[in-house]
């Protein structure tokens, strides 16, 4: 059973922790592991061994063949000379004479094509380079076979229907029946039965083209025949894939073939079953392969691989209950004596299947020995991978799972675990389904999340669509499907009340069995333990049950689950309000399973969530008797006063080492600098800091330094800062700004610095060190940037800017400045993204800056996002009002900027908004346009949208209802305006008499602006239907940036079904 070896490199799987189980109060029950499916990923192909050859393109050569009488056709299939050379996967053809027609017998073999036959593709190959060939080849897929034509006019003789225009891409009409098999000969090069092929794939040899090998068997299956179709683009090889695919799918569907020819059956029976002992060991399935690696001992035994190794032969891959075998037939083995490799399935190693391709690899290694690697490809790749899983569980019934996870790999990274049908995640979607039916509650809006998540693939419970919160059985339906689901890394249930399960017991009638072991027997609780969660409450119970039933989950997000103050809960559902006994339910379960270290969560996030004094204590005490465990811990917004905050720091000091994201924002209470700062001194893993409005006093030192002069230092690799309302001390800044210095500072995407007291020449300081466009977010709103210096203004203008910038609320003093800003950024081609909502010039807006602001509108190139709002709570301190309406006519000509807001600058008072219409009718660039909380009318608000009526390209128009009820209110107090003028006229007294029709007056102002409002929504559907518009490209962080909930789907951009990166989204 020798084996070509391929020393190779194979990819380690995840490291495997020691069980943690202690002594339970019960003996361990056994647990049965269920027999499930593999539906894999996408995976890359590792690297090829050192054995693999890789032949050149043999040279083509012309070659006569005689005609051959009819009744010879019906056995074999015309192939007429097409310059194929024979050779390796490189190659045109094979050295097979001729492919040779289907088999079978009836209506299927009396005609190449049907009556009613239709083209599913055509379309021409990439011309070969040789000058003897100078006509371009062309190519045909029809529901029963591909065939390739010698030219286009060859095609056309016989298939009329085909468009020159359009290439014949599209699906024609259907046409007449072949008269016979000779009639096809005539023009056509090759002919290849769908039911008949093996697989389809992409070329991995090293033409400078882009192509595709079609393997195809005989009618006896003793031969694999090789075409090699090469395009000019990648995107027209991947379609001509995808749709070549497809036809043979439903082509076998609706004609279904013995996958293997019963004298290959039999042949390989007679090899393989008297190795067996028993009968049901010796029970085979079948299944033809394209070795696309040399894998078989030659002949020879000389261990030279020559080209065209796969040229005369076919290959099959045997399975039975403890064995895998390779198997090649050769048209020059005599007796049917086929070359045989043999595998045990216990020595498989790692099972590599691509999802959406053919191809797969197997690797197989004895103990102290190296690893054999098969690298193969057939379109029932899920059937082997699936047999193998299947196997593999029957050899090794107690193995745990995550030995299996081991084996079956995809992507770099083993499996959570396979999937039984579909997108069915472990069976998630069908227990989910099952309980939501049983509880008779209506569905839950979930989806999975792959991309832009700390650990995928997440699992993330949406917010209700028809109702305010989840009842507490469509909670209990979630929480119990996602038990001993090893499928998710993370949960996410952020902004989801879980205040339904908040204080509720149901212990009292409860038949259920508490969860005490995870699903693999490796985590258990203690009998003290089992008590405590025996006798809590439902949520502390759902908790346990998550976090100790699945070993997978690294995270889990809790943001906002309890906003309302909770009480400590009790039995008798009594409560006290004290502080003392306050408690948040979602903490104690996750402090039990740190200090038990019953869970594989090393990261939370419990933001939002109001704690007691028993919670901070819990979460102190955990993190002081478990160091350096944490990897991510927010708790940003929790009323924390500063003992509490003191106090959990005591233990986060403890987890310094190790912790990689940390958020405490935004609490009542505050740390001081200086134990900050020894903390952080540790922390060289950090990744993310978010410490806005939780530091306070004064440092000598810097509070951190993510970089040091010495030679063993490894310098942060920080991504996301926010000091935010402390007075960063020079020390600091000037650590900060000497890592923007330092290569690994390139993964910094978020550096925020409001109302931190940074001057001009701090800002300056820091422009020049991050230099030209570099990709992330500078915020620095709120600080007083004229102070000192303005030379800052100046590195805008000279392009000395990062492409996120946010000068939110900058207090300009004189107006000048502003001016300068405006002339700076109407020059830059480094910004593209821009945030200056309540910075504005100190008095109203004048004619010059109102200039200079439409020269920015008109000139600037660069920016695609723009938020120009004034703050409301300023009064009409940052109003441009009529200044902004006339700036606006800049924008007619702009069609680079995509996403603008100018919300709160009173248009409304200035009556006439003619120019705001005439910008919104005429601009051919935006995209996102939004204009609330101006003032406006009724009236000028029907103007708006009849101007947005002309616009083809605005698919976001947010709509607000304070906007209508400020309409609304702005009649009435008019009303009431007129009728308080002294009566002097008839029309006065009318007037006054309409008084009492006010209530009817308001209703239809309000139902006015709801029938304009309707007329916009319908506007913006026109739009996004035109598919002009989907080819925007616009970021994900700007589109999230702009909070518009209503947004199509088709903006945010995912990968195909279950790729790596996607995001699919489940809604009732």
């Amino acid at each position: 059973m020798d084996l070509k070896s391929h020393p190779q490199q194979i990819v380690e799987g995840k490291e495997i922790y020691p069980s943690q189980r202690r002594p339970s109060f019960t003996a361990m029950k056994a647990l049965r592991l269920r027999s499930l499916s593999i539906t894999s990923h996408t995976s890359q192909i590792s690297s090829s061994s050192e054995t693999e050859i890789h032949s050149p393109v043999a040279v083509r050569r012309r070659t006569l063949t005689k005609g051959r009488p009819f009744e010879t056709l019906r056995e074999d299939l015309i192939r007429r000379p097409s310059g194929s050379s024979t050779g390796d996967n490189t190659e045109r053809g094979s050295t097979s004479t001729r492919p040779t027609s289907p088999s079978g017998t009836g209506s299927r073999c009396a005609s190449i094509f049907g009556d009613a036959l239709v083209i599913t593709k055509s379309g021409p190959l990439q011309p070969e380079t040789s000058l003897l060939r100078t006509k371009k080849e062309f190519l045909v897929l029809t529901p029963l076979a591909l065939v390739k034509f010698k030219s286009l006019s060859a095609a056309l003789d016989r298939f009329p229907q085909i468009s020159v225009s359009n290439g014949g891409t599209e699906a024609l009409s259907p046409v007449e029946s072949v008269s016979s098999l000779r009639d096809l000969g005539a023009s056509g090069e090759l002919f290849v039965p769908l039911e008949k092929i093996i697989s389809v794939f992409n070329n991995e040899g090293t033409r400078p083209s882009f192509g595709i090998e079609v393997w195809w068997s005989d009618r006896k299956g003793a031969i694999f025949t090789c075409l090699q179709l090469d395009f000019s683009l990648p995107d027209e090889r991947d379609e001509w894939l995808k749709q070549i695919r497809h036809a043979i799918k439903v082509r076998a569907k609706a004609f279904p073939e013995d996958i293997v020819p019963s004298e290959i059956e039999l042949e390989l029976k007679r090899h393989v079953q008297p190795q067996h002992e028993s009968n049901l060991d010796a029970q085979i399935e079948i299944f033809p392969v394209i070795p696309r690696r040399p894998c078989m001992r030659t002949r020879s035994n000389s261990g030279e691989v020559k080209k065209g190794w796969r040229d005369k032969s076919s290959f099959y891959i045997v399975l039975t209950r403890k064995f895998c075998y390779m198997v090649q037939f050769t048209k020059t083995s005599t007796d049917r004596n086929p070359i045989v490799v043999r595998f045990g399935l216990v020595e498989l190693a790692k099972v590599n299947v691509i999802l959406n391709d053919e191809r797969f690899d197997l690797v197989f290694r004895m103990p102290l020995d190296k690893p054999s690697k098969l690298e193969l490809s057939s379109r029932h790749h899920r059937n082997i991978s699936s047999k193998l899983y299947k196997t593999d569980t029957y050899l090794k019934p107690t193995w745990p799972l995550w030995t299996r996870r081991e084996v079956f790999f995809i992507d770099g990274e083993a499996p959570q675990m396979p999937l039984p049908n579909g997108e069915d995640y472990c069976g998630f979607r069908t227990t989910l389904g099952a309980f939501i039916e049983g509880y008779c509650c209506a569905p839950v809006n979930w989806t999975v999340e792959w991309k832009n998540v700390r650990h995928a693939p997440q699992f993330t419970l949406l917010a209700p669509t028809d109702q305010p919160s989840y009842t507490e059985y469509q909670l209990l339906a979630v929480f119990r499907a996602l038990r001993f689901n090893d499928f998710f890394k993370s949960l996410s249930f952020n902004n989801i009340d879980f205040s339904s399960l908040a204080g509720v017991f149901d212990n009292a009638s409860r038949l259920e069995s508490t969860i005490w072991l995870s699903r693999t027997g490796k985590r258990s609780l203690t009998r003290v333990e089992f008590e405590l969660v025996e006798n809590s409450s439902v949520l502390f119970q759902e908790i346990v049950a998550l976090l100790l039933g699945s070993e997978s989950i690294r995270h889990i997000d809790l943001t906002n689950v309890l906003a309302k103050v909770p009480a400590a809960p009790s039995e008798n559902h009594q409560s006290t309000p004290s502080p003392t006994s306050r408690v948040c339910e979602v903490v104690p379960p996750i402090v039990l399973l740190w200090k038990s270290l019953q869970t594989r969560c090393s990261s939370i996030n419990i933001s939002g969530n109001p704690l007691g004094v028993a919670d901070v204590t819990g979460l102190s005490r955990a993190l002081q008797n478990r160091p350096n465990f944490l990897k991510a811990f927010s708790i940003s917004q929790c009323e924390l006063d500063e003992d509490a905050l003191a106090l959990l720091w005591e233990g986060l000091h403890e987890q310094r080492s190790a912790i990689e994201s940390l958020d405490v924002s935004h609490n009542s209470g505050r740390i001081e600098a200086a134990k900050a700062a020894e903390t952080l001194a540790g922390a060289t893993r950090l990744r993310r800091l978010n410490l806005a409005y939780s530091i306070k006093g004064n440092l000598d030192s810097p509070l951190f330094r993510p970089w040091s002069a010495t030679s063993n230092f490894e310098p942060w690799r920080l991504e996301e800062i926010d000091l935010s309302g402390w007075k960063v001390n020079f020390d600091t800044l000037c650590g900060i700004m000497k890592f923007t210095e330092l290569d690994e500072s390139r993964s910094l995407r978020r550096l925020t610095l409001n109302n931190c007291g940074i001057s001009g020449e701090m800002a300056t300081g820091l422009l020049c060190r991050l230099g030209a466009g570099r990709d992330m977010h500078l915020l620095l709103s709120e600080n007083p940037l004229e102070l000192g210096s303005t030379d800052w203004i100046d590195l805008i203008h000279g392009n000395e800017a990062p492409r996120m910038l946010h000068l939110d609320m900058i207090q300009f003093q004189h107006e000048s400045n502003f001016n300068r800003l405006l002339k700076a950024l109407a020059h830059n081609k480094t910004i593209e993204f821009l945030s200056m909502a309540g910075t504005g010039p100190p008095d109203r807006t004048s004619s010059k800056t109102s200039e200079l602001l439409s020269r920015f509108f008109e000139q600037n190139d660069t920016l695609q996002y723009l938020d120009l709002s004034g703050y409301s709570g300023k009064l009409e301190d940052s109003h441009m009002g009529l200044g902004l309406t006339g700036a606006l006519a800049g924008l007619k000509q702009n069609i680079t900027l995509r996403q603008l807001r100018i919300r709160n600058h009173d248009i409304g008072a200035t009556e006439d908004v003619s120019e705001l219409c005439r910008v919104l009718a005429a601009n051919k660039g935006l995209a996102m346009f939004d204009c609330q909380q101006n003032g406006f009318n009724h009236l000028q608000f029907a103007k708006i949208v009849n101007a947005l009526n002309y616009n083809q390209h605005i698919i976001s128009f947010p709509l607000s209802d304070v906007d209508r009820r400020y309409a609304v209110q702005k009649e009435e107090r008019l009303f009431h305006k007129q009728q308080a003028q002294p009566i002097k006229s008839f029309q006065n007294k009318i007037l006054k008499a309409a008084e009492g029709r006010l209530d009817g007056l308001l209703k239809w102002v309000e139902e006015f602006w709801n029938t304009e409002a309707e007329k916009a929504r319908e506007i913006l559907g026109r739009n996004r239907s035109n598919l002009v518009n989907h080819s925007l490209g616009l970021k994900i962080e700007y589109l999230d940036a702009w909070e518009d909930e209503s947004l199509p789907s088709w903006l945010f951009p995912t990968s195909p079904t279950r790729d790596k990166g996607k995001e699919t989204r489940h809604t009732p």
